[in-house]
């Protein structure tokens, strides 16, 4: 099968996402968590009897992923902990952090475009999305839901990468910033790597998910040098992840291109990157 050929000149920033949704900020005054009863018992409903089972079975049973070295998940699950992942799927990124905090509930943060979608932002929220606010004014509130949620012993899944880049198979620079929270709040932290291998009768890869850690922030460093060792620790393990097993590429190959080569991008790459 010929490949795609994907030019990206920043590994933070670029996206392949290519869905094109028009992005609507998070109102004034939105609610991260609410305890009306009638939201609380629907919360229930769509997150343990309908998700759960639902992710369950697509990623054993349909899509056949396989998880390695979860046992290093047992013994922290009486209490809050953070998931980081390398983000390269659509479906699998949303499922797997079901999948690895089951049986406690997961939150994943997710981008303002993922609750855009008209009808659709309650049923997400239900499900465990948990949206970064692009306005300042929200962050507090923000903040404070991430508190709530690890004192409940939830788990929250972060993917740093911030962009989805399908079928990529290595691990992509990102930035220190998302591990002020377990920094702060002194919760576990796991890494998960979903590496793809070529498969005999099938054209689409087979996904191999492989978790590490735990791994705890160093009390004794100030906050910013103990933040940006976390993000260290936790960027080579699963780089080495990819490295080793994650060496086969389907449908796209992506190729860096510096900035100032712009110039002779497809034109929907040039798009993608304004």
């Amino acid at each position: 099968m010929e490949k795609e050929i994907r030019y990206y000149s920043d590994e933070v920033r670029d996206d392949f996402a290519g869905t094109k949704i028009n992005v609507q900020p998070l109102p004034k005054g939105f609610k991260f968590h609410s305890m009306n009863p009638l939201v609380v018992i629907r919360r229930f409903i769509v997150y343990r009897i309908i998700a759960t089972p639902v992710v369950h079975i697509y990623m054993k049973l349909i899509r056949g992923v396989k998880y390695v070295n979860k046992k290093c998940l047992k013994g922290y699950k009486n209490q809050g902990a953070f998931i980081y992942g390398n983000h390269t799927t659509f479906v699998c990124d949303a499922f797997n952090p079901t999948v690895l905090a089951f049986p406690r509930p997961a939150k994943t943060m997710v981008s303002e475009d993922s609750t855009s979608i008209k009808g659709l932002r309650w049923l997400l929220m239900d499900a465990g999305a948990l949206p970064i606010p692009s306005g300042l004014h929200l962050m507090p509130d923000f903040n404070r839901e991430i508190e709530r949620a690890i004192a409940k012993k939830l788990w929250i899944a972060i993917y740093p990468e911030a962009h989805i880049w399908p079928y990529y198979t290595g691990v992509r620079n990102f930035p220190a910033v998302s591990f002020r929270y377990p920094v702060k709040l002194g919760a576990p932290v796991f890494s998960y790597t979903l590496c793809y291998t070529k498969r005999k009768f099938f054209k689409k890869p087979k996904i191999t998910v492989y978790v590490d850690g735990p791994f705890f922030a160093d009390k004794s460093l100030p906050l910013k040098q103990a933040q940006q060792k976390l993000r260290d620790e936790v960027y080579a393990a699963m780089k080495a992840r990819a490295d080793e097993h994650s060496d086969y590429e389907y449908k796209y190959s992506y190729v860096y291109k510096p900035k100032d080569s712009k110039s002779d991008w497809p034109a929907h790459m040039r798009q993608l990157s304004q």
